[in-house]
């Protein structure tokens, strides 16, 4: 009887877990430039890269190290930029990332659905704004702000029609890549690198 009430017990806490494993949507919305639409260039240009990651305009530095290296990787497959530590690199691009969170919101809906084992799930929302500048060795400077966002279906609730869910790591992943590609794109038109 042990036994067969340990397997239920299992069988039941399994079942939970999957219900309120999370499922996030990336914002299609806010995906313009792609890999295909940025012209690479024979010869990358170095550039020293700076990145720093807020939540609601705060230093949060735990994320900053994943941020960098999601930008730097971006940036290293457009074939423009080849991201450098060198001091002296002609080009320096930076880049905040601003999570904008309504952190006693999300712990409410939180709670609501850990109340309910998952049962009346819920849909948390993170916003980010992306502020990028570049600045080359002849000076020449570029600003520009991106927003972004994530949509996170925890426990029963309605999920975005079409989209793919996934996790919210490679969901923040997908973030970056789809700004820093905005930016690469942008820089392009600008004139400001070589085409």
């Amino acid at each position: 009887m042990k036994k067969r009430l340990g397997v239920l017990l299992l069988v039941l806490t399994g079942g939970l877990s999957a219900c309120m494993t999370p499922q996030s949507y990336v914002d299609p919305q806010y995906h313009k430039a792609s890999y295909a639409t940025i012209h690479r260039l024979a010869q990358p240009i170095p550039a020293k890269v700076n990145t720093q990651f807020q939540r609601n305009g705060q230093p949060f530095p735990s994320v900053n190290a994943e941020l960098q290296n999601h930008v730097e990787k971006t940036l290293r497959a457009t074939g423009v930029f080849l991201p450098t530590t060198d001091p002296d690199a002609p080009v320096t691009i930076s880049v905040t990332a601003n999570n904008i969170a309504d952190l006693a919101a999300a712990r409410a809906k939180g709670f609501g659905t850990g109340l309910t084992f998952g049962g009346a799930g819920s849909m948390l929302d993170d916003n980010y704004e992306f502020a990028f500048s570049f600045r080359d060795a002849t000076n020449h400077k570029y600003k520009a702000t991106y927003q972004h966002a994530i949509h996170t279906a925890i426990g029963h609730t309605e999920r975005p029609a079409g989209l793919t869910p996934t996790t919210v790591t490679i969901a923040f992943g997908r973030v970056i890549e789809d700004t820093t590609l905005n930016f690469v794109e942008d820089l392009q038109r600008q004139g400001l690198t070589p085409n």
